[in-house]
């Protein structure tokens, strides 16, 4: 009797298109999920509860997933699927807020973008110098939405940020560390040290871009942090060695007090006088 056995290469093809069959089901339930969603709704399920890859899908972890990636890559022979973080940006129409929000952490910068004619998100509004993880305490890439907002918000290590907006239950754009609820207490070497990876994990400012966040993008606002480089930042503004500066953001000019803005006519601003006088010439 002739029986045909079914090869294990033959058995291993249909293994793997039966998996992007259910991830094809998966995708497309979970779009139409997103999909009716509130953009101001601030019960949001967390990126903790799931994980969202660049490419828009649920992520697997485990004996499962490598072993998908595994059977993957001896059916595809080598091929590297590799999906750019501006593509995202620009072609994600499903979002309905005015601004997305995209973290680079290879540049260690913040982008925000805006819709162009066509209704896709590349034009930019604001790029800004940040500093996401430490290689200690690694921030983690995947999509996220602004869910809550805070003047002062509690941070690891019994320190404070300014202008907090939470994009997770473990993650927020929010000021460098403040020792109390004082705009007076800044961790000075911690803003000496924007720019590069240096937090626990969440996405620090200075005060003047942390605040634009938090006062021009609204709850539901979506966010992408990827590992790859976008636009740089401008930097931050430099801050002063001298001791009756100590404490203070140099951007800070919202805080009353703060010695950077508290002349009745600063340096910068005859700078800019004579700088603006000069140009007339």
């Amino acid at each position: 009797m002739n029986t045909k056995r079914i090869k294990a290469e033959d058995f291993l093809v249909l293994a793997v298109i039966a998996v992007l069959c259910i991830f094809t089901f998966i995708d497309r339930t979970t779009r139409s999920i997103t999909d009716t969603v509130s953009p101001t709704d601030t019960n949001l399920v967390s990126s903790s509860d799931i994980e969202i890859t660049d490419a828009g899908r649920p992520a697997l972890s485990g004996e499962l997933a490598d072993a998908i990636t595994q059977s993957t890559a001896a059916v595809v022979d080598g091929a590297e699927m590799t999906l750019t973080a501006i593509t995202e940006a620009a072609k994600n129409k499903n979002n309905g807020s005015k601004y997305y929000i995209v973290v680079y952490k290879g540049s260690q910068s913040t982008v925000v973008y805006r819709r162009d004619s066509n209704g896709d998100y590349t034009r930019q509004v604001k790029v800004f110098t940040c500093s996401t993880g430490a290689k200690s305490s690694p921030t983690r890439t995947g999509k996220y939405k602004i869910r809550a907002k805070y003047r002062w918000r509690s941070l690891v290590g019994g320190v404070y940020g300014q202008y907090s907006s939470s994009i997770s239950s473990s993650y927020l754009f929010h000021s460098v560390p403040y020792y109390k609820q004082n705009p007076s207490t800044l961790e000075n070497e911690e803003y000496d040290r924007l720019g590069s990876p240096a937090s626990k994990g969440c996405i620090r400012m200075c005060v003047r871009d942390c605040k634009w966040i938090y006062d021009n993008c609204p709850i539901g606002t979506e966010v992408n942090i990827v590992d790859g480089s976008g636009p740089k930042g401008p930097g931050v503004p430099q801050r002063s060695k001298r001791e009756e500066y100590g404490g203070w953001d140099p951007s800070d000019k919202w805080s009353a007090g703060n010695p950077y803005f508290n002349q009745t006519i600063s340096s910068v601003q005859q700078h800019e006088s004579t700088m603006s006088a000069s140009d007339k010439q």
